[in-house]
């Protein structure tokens, strides 16, 4: 393989910054503390995926201004109030770097309540979605493009990042449960395959869970 790949240069030639990250709530507490699982899922992407990306903004949308709150984002084709979505990409603008923004209280509706978002795992996974697709957004506009739909590339870079994610955080889990693992991935192919029947995840992501594993560091 040649030493000429655009990431691996880089790497060399670049030591970049991970995101700020910035919490800014208005008449919103979440129920548990964001910020540091935001970060311990930044360190866990590859530092050239991240190249670019300057910050990612925690807030809820009762801050969002009445202009912003009525203004519409595309999904796949589809318009859809800015108020409704978990999260959003800009990329780089008139001097501005990259950034991503998360609505915290879309991202968690439905789990505030639930007893079982006091344990971390839950609560890990209730944000690793929405981060790791805004940030397969960062990575097909600035790191490696596509020709592709670019919530599908999203969506693909979504499951990477989480499944290597997960293997850092939770070799230990990974470990135990080992022997169960043929019955997991039974139940797990299972739930996707429903989950796509629903209109959960898309084609993009089922096919990338159900492929060959892939490594973030290929």
């Amino acid at each position: 393989m040649k030493n000429d790949d655009p990431d691996t240069n880089v790497d060399a030639v670049v030591a970049p910054q991970r995101p700020k990250i910035v919490t800014h709530y208005t008449d919103y507490e979440p129920p548990f503390d964001v910020a540091p699982i935001i970060e311990r899922m930044l360190e866990s992407v590859p530092p050239k995926y991240l190249v670019g990306l300057s910050e990612v903004v925690l807030t809820n949308t009762a801050g969002l201004p009445r202009k912003l709150r009525r203004s519409m984002t595309k999904n796949r084709g589809r318009k859809r109030k800015q108020s409704a979505a978990r999260g959003l990409y800009y990329q780089e603008w008139n001097n501005r770097p990259a950034w991503i923004q998360i609505y915290v209280d879309n991202t968690l509706r439905g789990w505030e309540k639930g007893w079982w978002l006091k344990f971390r795992f839950v609560q890990e996974a209730t944000l690793e979605d929405v981060l790791f697709h805004e940030i397969g957004h960062h990575i097909h506009f600035s790191v490696r493009p596509e020709y592709r739909e670019t919530e599908d590339v999203a969506d693909v870079w979504k499951v990477r990042l989480r499944r290597f994610y997960n293997r850092r955080r939770h070799w230990c889990l990974r470990a135990i449960l080992f022997p169960f693992m043929p019955l997991i991935e039974m139940w797990s192919r299972s739930l996707d395959k429903r989950s796509f029947e629903k209109g959960w995840i898309s084609r993009a992501e089922l096919e990338e869970k159900a492929g060959r594993r892939g490594d973030t560091r290929r």
